[in-house]
């Protein structure tokens, strides 16, 4: 579908098929303005579909009232389903282009409820589209606001299908389960933004990342379904986008050797880093592949070559965690054995609950049988410490 033309009145009539609906017809101009004011103005608006053709048929009422039906309708469908009724059905059409940005948003909410909460259309002003009821900004009224279009759906879907599918690979080569918190980390990853900010980027984010990376270290090391160096997730993790990563787990791009990492690594970390004696081809354009201004470029601002330096993703979560003094390397143990022990039963959880009484009465009785084997405290102390914490249970009630 062609987008909607210019606001500013075009020479000679419109070209129209005869297979098409004809738009609206142009406004008339508006009275010129004086010469003393520069304030941008209309000339005219051309008015694009904000008509339903099926108006005299149903009655001015009857599409609001098919609003919530629409919606439900469309929630349900798949993407290219949806875009196909948009495209051949005018009663939607028209539906769609009023409610435009409630319908794209619960759209995106049902299929994809984290994704589309951290990939927001606010930060992709490239996949938005000119508000086709030609609503006007809020600053600038003669220009159409801006919405999310279905090309930022469709961007949603492909990297959550792109998240969850490296966590289940990982799963499913038998490193372990992860935590449903993992693939709202990973997006977030996806999106290294607003990094220093611990109501987006908690203190367990950064612990959940190290988890993955560790298990991520334990698929691509496995003797027999990665047999690689630990220095491949590092690599992986760099590239401009995921699905890298996602297509070497899943083997879409079969066996990987070395030669093909090549291109990669020249493209990922600077040139000093590399032990130019022992592999001299490495600086060689026509044997890489890789030419000279592209060396490290995913290491500069704006990944261009006149681009300031610029840390890598990776190491930009790990230093944050350095920062925060998370002390990650604490469990190390606990990274590699999660999600292969049985999880507990929930008669034990309970009981362990009731022991430990939510480190209040439970944990204190521990602490006076402690005490009083080792004779710290008298029997008689012992006694006036427990009504003690029984009054304070009761007015804690």
């Amino acid at each position: 579908m062609n987008p909607p033309l210019s606001p500013i009145e075009l020479d000679g009539p419109i070209p129209t098929s005869s297979r098409k609906r004809t738009a609206s017809a142009i406004s008339p101009p508006l009275v010129p303005p004086s010469s003393d004011d520069t304030t941008p103005r209309i000339l005219s608006r051309r008015c694009h579909r904000v008509n339903n053709a099926a108006a005299s048929v149903w009655g001015p009422d009857i599409p609001v009232t098919l609003k919530p039906a629409a919606d439900d309708f469309a929630l349900r469908l798949p993407l290219d389903s949806a875009i196909n009724l948009y495209a051949i059905d005018k009663e939607f059409h028209y539906l769609f282009n009023k409610y435009s940005v409630s319908i794209l948003h619960d759209y995106a909410r049902y299929w994809a409820p984290i994704s589309s909460h951290v990939f927001t259309w606010i930060l992709f002003p490239h996949l938005c589209i000119s508000d086709p009821m030609l609503r006007p900004m809020n600053d600038r009224v003669w220009l159409a606001r801006d919405v999310p279009s279905w090309r930022w759906v469709g961007m949603v879907l492909h990297r959550q299908t792109i998240v969850r599918g490296i966590l289940s690979s990982l799963t499913l080569s038998g490193c372990g389960a992860l935590p449903s918190p993992t693939e709202s980390m990973l997006c977030k990853f996806w999106l290294l933004s607003f990094l220093q900010d611990t109501d987006i980027w908690s203190d367990a984010d950064i612990l959940l990342f190290h988890l993955f990376l560790v298990k991520l270290d334990m698929r691509l090391t496995h003797p027999i379904l990665g047999n690689a160096p630990c220095g491949l997730s590092h690599l992986m993790l760099n590239q401009p986008s995921l699905t890298t990563l996602h297509d070497l787990l899943t083997g879409k791009v079969g066996d990987v050797r070395y030669p093909d990492l090549v291109p990669l690594m020249l493209r990922t970390y600077p040139m000093d880093t590399f032990d130019l004696l022992a592999f001299p081809y490495l600086d060689d354009e026509e044997i890489t592949g890789v030419d000279e201004e592209d060396w490290n470029i995913l290491g500069k601002e704006g990944w261009s070559e006149f681009g300031g330096a610029m840390e890598l993703a990776l190491d930009c979560v790990l230093n944050e965690g350095l920062r925060r003094e998370l002390h990650a390397e604490q469990l190390l143990l606990e990274f590699v054995v999660f999600g292969h022990g049985d999880r507990l039963s929930r008669k034990w959880r309970k009981g362990a609950r009731e022991y430990e009484g939510g480190f209040g009465r439970g944990r204190k009785n521990v602490i006076r049988e402690v005490e009083e084997r080792f004779g710290l405290v008298e029997k008689k102390e012992v006694k006036e410490n427990e009504e003690s914490g029984a009054e304070e249970m009761d007015l804690s009630m």
